[in-house]
């Protein structure tokens, strides 16, 4: 699970302290157009720190942080060995899961005020 799974998917995630099940992940990355290979190597990735990600304490900010940016720098030197056609999806699949982050954030603080 950053760019992000990823990037922002697993800022998200480890913020909410729950990580989507492994095949949940990668079927959303196949249908997001990467390969199955390269999207069960992003997935071994987040299982990886499966278990870091949902024992952290909620609001523990810089936990969090070192967690992301750990999975970030992973999930991007491999993504980085996978041919052109799977970067290209996965960038876009983590600009379209930025900007549904985003939309979130943004109506859930429209929501509280």
């Amino acid at each position: 699970m950053c760019k992000l799974f990823v990037a922002v998917a697993f800022c998200a995630l480890v913020y909410a302290n729950q990580m989507p099940p492994a095949d949940e992940m990668k079927t959303k990355l196949v249908a997001a157009g990467v390969s199955d290979a390269a999207a069960a190597g992003l997935v071994d990735i987040g299982e990886k720190y499966r278990s870091q990600v949902q024992a952290l304490i909620k609001g523990d900010d810089e936990a969090g942080w070192k967690l992301f940016n750990t999975i970030k720098a992973e999930s991007d030197a491999y993504i980085a060995t996978q041919p052109e056609t799977d970067q290209t999806a996965y960038n876009a699949f983590v600009e379209k899961t930025k900007a549904n982050f985003q939309a979130y954030e943004e109506t859930s603080v429209a929501e509280s005020a």
